[in-house]
């Protein structure tokens, strides 16, 4: 039996459902089209020191900076956007892989703004990666692909890239309260790896951007390397 003819016959007999609205979704998907409309998409280019939505603000982070621009699509208090992150994260649905592609195109399409890294005639994605204990339980990095799809979708120059490595940190990141403590549990947990050719600009990826702790250390541990320009990407803004 190929797998095609298997998968077919497994989504007769267990028919997929949305991960957001659980309605069946009759078409071998695991996010409905109608949830992935109604995602509220951000406008604007949130404040790559602090993640703020306000082009007006008393950012308080502005000194400990090491992105040079940041892109969310929306919000992760949004429930539809919060239940494709989550069964993407947690639940291990690699099949969510398509509906990230299309929430992505969907951002694309609406975006009123040039992207940050237009400019670029090459630039290189990096995954702000997990822990390995994280990787080696789930099968696959989460932030890396949310790296694929927008490769695949928004910039198909990207090359992918393994410019880092990381250890192991303390605890996971949505344990720890937001400050100083999530900066302190990732304070040197990336590492240049050997033997790397280091390019003038990455686009950073992850899924969700709260304090912003993990990726500016990513960021910094680049910089330090000789990168010149960081870009991060995010699905979601917030906790």
């Amino acid at each position: 039996m190929t797998n095609q003819l298997l998968r077919s016959l497994l989504d007769s007999i267990f028919p997929p459902h949305c991960v957001a609205c659980n309605k069946n979704t009759r078409t071998g998907c695991w996010f409905c089209k109608d949830c992935l409309e109604l995602i509220e998409l951000i406008q604007f280019d949130p404040c790559f020191a602090c993640g703020s939505v306000k082009r007006e603000h008393d950012c308080k982070r502005a000194g400990d900076v090491q992105l040079t621009s940041l892109t969310s699509i929306g919000y992760y208090h949004d429930p539809r956007l919060r239940a494709l992150i989550r069964s993407v994260k947690y639940r291990y649905v690699t099949k969510l892989a398509p509906s990230l592609d299309a929430l992505i195109r969907r951002y694309a399409e609406t975006r009123r703004d040039p992207w940050p890294w237009a400019g670029e005639s090459a630039i290189s994605i990096q995954p702000v990666i997990g822990s390995p204990e994280r990787i080696r339980a789930r099968g696959f990095d989460q932030a890396a692909m949310v790296g694929e799809c927008l490769r695949r979708t928004v910039v198909p120059w990207g090359k992918e890239s393994s410019l880092l490595s990381r250890s192991s940190s303390m605890s996971a990141q949505a344990d720890l309260a937001p400050g100083v403590y999530r900066k302190a549990n990732v304070k040197d947990a990336f590492q240049i790896r050997k033997d790397v050719e280091i390019p003038e600009a990455v686009l950073l990826t992850d899924d969700v951007f709260t304090t912003g702790a993990t990726m500016q250390e990513a960021a910094r541990v680049l910089r330090e390397a000789g990168v010149k320009r960081v870009y991060g990407f995010t699905l979601a803004l917030g906790a």
